[in-house]
């Protein structure tokens, strides 16, 4: 039974991924306020998920960073992208960690080389060029998305 359950939270994960990469092409910064929002409902959406799935933490922590992408995301722009930047660099630090202690070859780890970039650039850019940021985070997601649909889930030690 856990193994189904992570298969299907590594695909509504890998979905997940892709939409939000397809959003950030899209949308890029000219309606960067409404992608958060988008965005936020997604997380809440997915925390709801992990809430009934009786994944306490994660489930309010997506709750909680929905909730905030959507206030924060019209309230407090410039902050959001810096901390989407952050979460970007660890998000691809963990995967590239994974990777390589996983041995699973060189796309996951130059798609987790390229994830860590995009975040530092978006961190660092404050605003230069920021709709090719997006549209390289984008499709940074959409990449990662796709590798983690053809990716088996490693093992559980259950």
């Amino acid at each position: 039974m856990a193994k189904k359950s992570t298969v299907n939270n590594n695909l509504v994960i890998a979905l997940l991924y892709i939409l939000i990469g397809v959003m950030f092409i899209i949308f890029r910064s000219s309606l960067l306020n409404w992608a958060l929002t988008v965005i936020g409902i997604l997380a809440i959406v997915y925390g709801i998920y992990r809430l009934i799935q009786k994944d306490w933490l994660e489930g309010i922590v997506y709750l909680v960073a929905g909730i905030l992408l959507i206030v924060g995301g019209w309230l407090f722009l410039e902050i959001i992208l810096i901390v989407l930047g952050a979460l970007l660099v660890v998000r691809g630090f963990l995967d590239l960690v994974y990777a390589i202690k996983n041995k699973r070859g060189l796309v996951p780890i130059l798609v987790a080389v390229f994830t860590i970039i995009g975040g530092v650039l978006l961190i660092v850019s404050k605003w230069v060029l920021l709709d090719w940021f997006f549209i390289v985070i984008g499709a940074l997601l959409i990449v990662d998305g796709i590798v983690a649909l053809f990716t088996k889930p490693a093992k559980s030690k259950k």
